[in-house]
């Protein structure tokens, strides 16, 4: 989260009397309703006044942390080139009798606070409770910056919102949960913007914990292997151009795990070392196709394993597992020392599911 560090002002807290978030369906309206009715009367491009008309205290106006438990400003710029900077407001939402019963807060509301030429305007970026962040890209649109708010969802899954400023509001530009988005976060997440091919939209860059599906790994744990996508600006949403995942033993699994699941013997052989693995001098694609087959269908069936979380013993690094009907099965894999990291051996294990202590 570290590479979208937000440069926050944070002024304080609101009073508990003259700016009580909505406790309603009706929260987006209220919200910024509430807003509005503060700001109503700052008719200068004061960011001074505009604070203290939102009852927020302005003596840590320098101040670039965010105290996620007050509300807040974060001075974000000129977005929209009139010559006075755009702020976003972080709101807090306080759950219904909360007062009374002190229950912690129900969420937030992010909006947008733009100079009109005559009065300052409050607009909904977003709502939610889960932690985020707030930065500003430039160039997404011609000579104009955007807002970029993301939300970490479970396992610290990354989800990014643009917006940009249209007649002094706050208008969605490319959301990355939307039906058609081709966009795919990571757990453990992070998102970086960096400067595009000669100059172009910048790039997002988005890094975290690979998810592959067909092998599951231990969360929190040192198991499994790293991820790296980059996408590109068409001018209307983010499409990915490259991914490239840690060369590990794990990555070395899935793939092999993935091959064999598609039936796609041949993907799955380069993965080995054919001699070692097969314990024969004369190794071929034909042998392992009728071992795997043979021996080991469960590989080619639609089977979920899980990955054991990381032994101190080597032999058990790598090993994982799989429940099936009646059998517990416990594989346990070698790999060649070299940076190829073939698989040079395969050990299965099975005991009865009722003995083994899930």
């Amino acid at each position: 989260m570290a590479a979208l560090a937000c440069a926050w002002l944070a002024f304080g807290t609101l009073s508990a009397n003259e700016a009580q978030p909505a406790h309603s369906a009706g929260t987006q309206k209220t919200g910024v309703a509430a807003v509005q009715s503060l700001i109503q009367a700052v008719h200068a491009p004061d960011i001074r006044a505009l604070a203290e008309a939102l009852r927020i205290a302005t003596d840590s106006v320098n101040d670039s942390s965010l105290d996620p438990a007050s509300n807040s400003l974060q001075l974000l710029g000129d977005l929209d080139g009139d010559g006075v900077p755009e702020l976003t407001l972080n709101r807090l939402r306080k759950a219904a009798g909360s007062a009374a019963s002190g229950s912690s807060s129900a969420g937030w509301e992010l909006l947008l606070l733009a100079w009109t030429g005559t009065q300052w305007r409050a607009s909904l970026v977003k709502e939610g409770a889960e932690p985020y962040e707030v930065s500003v890209v430039s160039s997404l649109a011609p000579g104009s910056r955007q807002i970029v708010v993301v939300t970490y969802g479970a396992r610290a899954v990354p989800s990014p919102t643009i917006y940009q400023v249209k007649n002094h509001t706050a208008s969605l530009m490319w959301d990355s949960g939307a039906e058609n988005s081709q966009y795919q976060g990571y757990a453990d997440g992070q998102i970086e913007f960096r400067p595009g091919n000669g100059g172009g939209p910048p790039d997002m860059v988005v890094t975290g914990r690979a998810d592959p599906g067909l092998i599951r790994f231990p969360k929190g744990g040192s198991r499994g292997f790293a991820v790296r996508s980059v996408y590109s600006w068409d001018g209307k949403a983010y499409l990915p151009t490259q991914t490239d995942y840690s060369d590990n033993e794990d990555y070395r699994l899935y793939q092999f795990i993935a091959a064999l699941h598609l039936h796609d013997f041949r993907s799955a052989y380069a993965l080995i070392d054919p001699a070692d693995f097969l314990k024969t001098d004369s190794p071929s694609l034909e042998l392992f196709r009728k071992q795997m087959e043979g021996s080991w269908p469960e590989f080619l069936d639609d089977q979920i394993f899980d990955a054991r979380p990381a032994s101190p013993s080597a032999a058990q690094n790598f090993a994982f597992e799989l429940d099936s009907k009646d059998e517990h099965y416990t594989y346990f894999p070698t790999f060649s020392a070299d940076s190829k990291r073939l698989l040079i051996g395969l050990e299965r294990r099975e005991e009865k599911a009722e003995t083994v202590n899930h």
